[in-house]
């Protein structure tokens, strides 16, 4: 999982992950690590990190204001290498998550590695065999690339991602 938090504050943003995830979702097993890249942690979770982000959400739709510095929450099922046969490969593994019937796009946030966007998205879009839509998909291939590691989900962006931000502009 992927934790956004304000540049240097990452600290506080540690020890409130610790505290949703660790003590209220009782995850003892939760390790969480500074990245290199500023407002930036990496959280190893052993929930379903897409589980753990719903419970955050009703957790913060009661609480808003107790995420002071833990801000943005991504969940990320498969981590692999930033090799692109492996990017495509991770990807592949979770198509099963998207129906037949059902539209997906392929969003790729890079931070510190030379593969490019367009090209981690034409590859991984080329093994999947559904309707593309980049409008309004059914579901999103997340991939965040952060230097030799990347994340790979199938989310639907609106209910898997939470940002604290946007919930407590739409509360207003």
């Amino acid at each position: 999982m992927l934790v956004g938090t304000p540049r240097e504050r990452e600290r506080g943003a540690k020890s409130e992950v610790q505290y949703f995830i660790g003590d209220l979702l009782e995850d003892s097993e939760l390790r969480v690590f500074q990245t290199r890249i500023s407002g930036l942690l990496t959280c190893l979770t052993s929930l379903d990190p897409i589980e753990v982000v719903h419970r955050l959400r009703e957790y913060a739709e009661e609480n808003p204001y107790q995420f002071r510095f833990a801000i943005r929450f991504t969940p990320m099922e498969q981590c692999v290498r930033s090799e692109m046969d492996e990017i495509v490969e991770a990807a592949r593994s979770l198509l099963h998550k998207i129906p037949e019937d059902q539209s997906f796009r392929v969003r790729v946030r890079r931070r510190h590695t030379k593969l490019e966007n367009k090209d981690v998205v034409l590859a991984v879009a080329a093994v999947v065999d559904r309707k593309v839509n980049l409008d309004h998909p059914d579901k999103t291939i997340w991939i965040e690339i952060i230097g030799e590691w990347t994340g790979v989900s199938v989310l639907v962006a609106d209910e898997d991602i939470l940002s604290i931000m946007t919930m407590r502009d739409d509360q207003y």
